[in-house]
């Protein structure tokens, strides 16, 4: 007699309460967390919709969820266990979006979660804070703008109240809070076709094939905004390396770089390697792309990728990107940097990053992206081209960097380029702006170095 050692697939609700706990106590990507849980469990389909809307929905009204339980609670929220919290958010967060959801199934499951991850006292809490919701839950309304105008935007746009406060300082309120609006769009699945593989044509009569519904991305010839039909992206396609999940704004990099066939082009902050490996492909695997990252875990990431999609001319290795390597100065026809930054402008498909950052914690990417465009400029070759880029709506790592690189390095001139759909860039510089690309926010900067007379 033979007996199954399958594992018992844990409900959605209780696989949601491991991600955000994941999540929320230690700072784990929602999307990364997301795909693993996924790939370990069989999840039917009805229940891995309600795992991801669940956990996407939780971290987008985050601050929302704390502002009711904080009218609820008798203890400061702060105060409370972590367990406790997240259940609390995770069952309110159903009862209050998500109208198909019995209320005592909302309540009971989490109870019932309570009961596995905390003590007694706790599951007690739990269930007295979400009796007493359902009792007056008509009493919660958000503060109007006349009674507290910061208050009311940071719980309408799910965002923290300083960036709220900054963002509409320097852009002014109506711009600010169509960028918040953008950011609270669910964002579509864009992908990347890969030439080396098979010809567009023959890509555009799979999606047929295959029912997906796709538009083409105006200013990338081989990039889709995938309508309808994604889950069939999660099969062969994307295992065969025949296309690459990859948003909008991110190719945009490497398009105005530009590399031909042939180049020698650096990308020195390359993980994962969704831009190093557009740009072998724009150079049809001829040529050569050194990339660097900082951790050896993520170079493995950037081979993996290029195997995966049929490129051999990436050689990736682990590099501090701020050391000089005088050896390779001068080399390069293109370079490309990507920089760290605050990734503000990712807060649609990266939601947490909103309730990471602090107004603090901005200060510390400037000088290294200064340290590390300052390195780049040795890189590259007399008359060759740099690429700046970031994914972030900060004018202190944005226009402020380049500007005051630009003054201090007179042998480089900026370049202008124009994009279908996004416009022209000014002084070589272009932000993509998430309410106008329906994609992330962005900024990329062109320039050249000064062949010798």
């Amino acid at each position: 007699m033979t007996h199954s050692t399958a594992k018992p697939v844990p409900s959605a609700r209780r696989l949601a309460y491991q991600a955000l706990y994941d999540v929320l106590e230690k700072d784990a990507y929602s999307n990364i967390v997301l795909q693993r849980i996924l790939a370990e469990y069989p999840l039917k389909a009805e229940e891995a919709h309600l795992l991801t809307e669940l956990v996407y929905g939780v971290l987008r009204k985050y601050n929302h969820l704390l502002w009711i339980i904080g009218k609820l609670s008798t203890q400061k929220v702060k105060k409370l266990h972590p367990s406790v919290r997240i259940l609390l958010c995770l069952s309110l967060y159903q009862l209050l979006f998500l109208t198909r959801i019995p209320e005592s199934a909302a309540v009971n499951e989490s109870v019932k979660i309570a009961k596995k991850v905390t003590h007694p006292g706790n599951v007690r809490f739990v269930n007295g804070v979400l009796r007493n919701f359902l009792r007056k839950k008509d009493s919660f309304r958000i503060p109007s703008r006349k009674e507290d105008a910061l208050l009311h935007d940071a719980l309408t746009y799910n965002q923290p109240r300083w960036l709220i406060e900054d963002w509409q300082n320097a852009w002014g309120a109506e711009k600010a809070d169509a960028v918040f609006s953008a950011f609270n769009e669910i964002p579509s699945m864009t992908i990347r076709v890969n030439p080396l593989k098979q010809p567009l044509t023959d890509f555009e009569k799979l999606l047929s094939e295959k029912g997906i519904e796709a538009a083409p991305i105006p200013y990338l010839p081989e990039g889709f905004t995938i309508k309808s039909g994604a889950n069939h992206f999660f099969g062969t396609v994307l295992k065969e390396g025949l296309a690459y999940v990859q948003s909008a704004s991110s190719m945009v990099p490497a398009k105005v770089l530009s590399p031909k066939a042939g180049e020698t082009v650096l990308d020195m902050c390359a993980a994962p390697g969704s831009k190093t490996t557009q740009m072998a492909e724009m150079m049809g695997n001829e040529g050569s792309i050194d990339a660097w990252d900082l951790y050896p875990h993520k170079i493995a990431l950037i081979k993996k990728n290029a195997k995966k999609e049929g490129i051999t001319i990436i050689h990736a290795g682990p590099r501090d990107a701020t050391k000089p390597m005088p050896a390779v100065y001068e080399k390069y026809d293109k370079v490309l940097l990507d920089a760290p930054c605050s990734g503000l402008g990712v807060l649609s498909h990266k939601v947490e990053i909103r309730w990471r950052r602090t107004r603090e914690d901005l200060q510390e990417f400037p000088p290294l992206q200064k340290a590390l465009l300052e390195e780049a400029a040795k890189y590259l070759k007399k008359g060759g081209t740099l690429v700046y880029s970031t994914c972030t709506l900060n004018s202190k790592e944005n226009e402020d960097i380049v500007t005051a690189f630009l003054r201090d390095h007179p042998e480089f001139t900026p370049i202008d380029f124009q994009l279908e759909g996004l416009g022209a860039s000014e002084k070589g510089m272009l932000t993509i702006w998430p309410d106008q690309a329906q994609s992330d926010g962005f900024f990329v900067a062109k320039l050249k170095k000064q062949s010798e007379e």
